[in-house]
């Protein structure tokens, strides 16, 4: 059975990997692989898809992930119009479990196993933390020989240490797609991205894989575990998160068209149901402006 795991982005001749990312926009392809994950957006925002968990994204948000955990960073709308002249940027370094052979399994290491259990579920950092694993990544990238390894070592540890981290998606999701499945899948995240704003019937989601609506709502609530106007709902909720904190010009009933609600009391229920906060209250604790 073929997975969707991509190819190795780590040559045989090397322990790790770790760069920059810079383009128009990230991989808009929902995918996963077998090395361990920690990536830092520098530039761009978007939506955040990791396990079955829907977030925005903007300038340093900084994940740990697991082998196997499906992930997307979906870039605004913006960054694929060719006038424009955004760009994305950021940090990643992939690696191994074995990456350190044997010496995992020492008491030594005891703080990083649990870390590499803890990256199956995916985690964020925050505060304080997000700065300092930027900088040491940075470091990184610039060492080289047996310096960038100590460097590694040190940031696993940083990690392992820090209270500043949310787990992202449920324990008992488990990825289980063939790379025809993670096809097909794509095929509806990109579309529901590009239209969410807008009214999706069921049966133009259904169509895009050729199934009947009964079918699909099915088969894609077994593969990722929600139903599919669920995971709408989600993506709506979290450009609203956006823009109530960064666009104050915008009023809330504003702000809930513009994501694809019907009415104001329905995105009012909606939003405090997905985030337990009204949409006022979210406006005035987390704007930017």
């Amino acid at each position: 059975m073929k997975f969707a795991l991509q190819k190795s982005p780590i040559p045989e001749s090397r322990i790790f990997v770790a760069k920059e990312l810079r383009d128009k926009h990230f991989d808009a392809t929902w995918h996963a692989h077998s090395e361990y994950q920690l990536f830092m957006v520098l530039k761009g925002s978007g939506t955040r898809f990791i396990g079955n968990t829907v977030q925005s994204f903007n300038a340093g948000d900084l994940t740990f992930l697991g082998p196997a955990v499906p992930h997307l960073w979906r870039s605004d709308s913006v960054y694929f119009d060719k006038r424009s002249k955004l760009v994305t940027h950021g940090l990643v370094i992939y690696f191994r479990e074995d990456f350190i052979g044997g010496l995992l399994e020492k008491d030594e290491m005891q703080q990083i196993r649990s870390l590499f259990k803890k990256a199956k579920r995916g985690i964020e950092y925050y505060g304080q933390t997000v700065n300092q694993l930027g900088t040491m990544m940075n470091s990184i990238i610039a060492a080289h020989g047996a310096t960038s390894l100590i460097q590694l070592l040190q940031v696993l540890e940083t990690m392992a240490q820090t209270k500043t981290y949310r787990l992202l998606h449920n324990a008992d999701y488990a990825y289980k797609l063939k790379e025809s499945e993670t096809r097909r899948i794509n095929l509806v995240i990109n579309y529901a991205a590009q239209h969410f704003k807008e009214h999706i019937a069921l049966k133009d989601a259904a169509a895009l894989l050729n199934m009947t609506p009964t079918s699909f709502s099915r088969y894609f609530r077994m593969k990722t575990s929600k139903s599919f106007s669920d995971f709408i709902t989600e993506l709506r909720i979290r450009h609203a998160c956006k823009l109530l904190s960064e666009d104050d010009n915008k009023t809330i009933s504003q702000v809930s068209y513009e994501c694809g609600f019907n009415t104001l009391s329905n995105f009012n229920r909606q939003f405090k149901w997905y985030m337990k906060i009204t949409p006022k209250a979210y406006r005035e604790k987390f704007s930017t402006l």
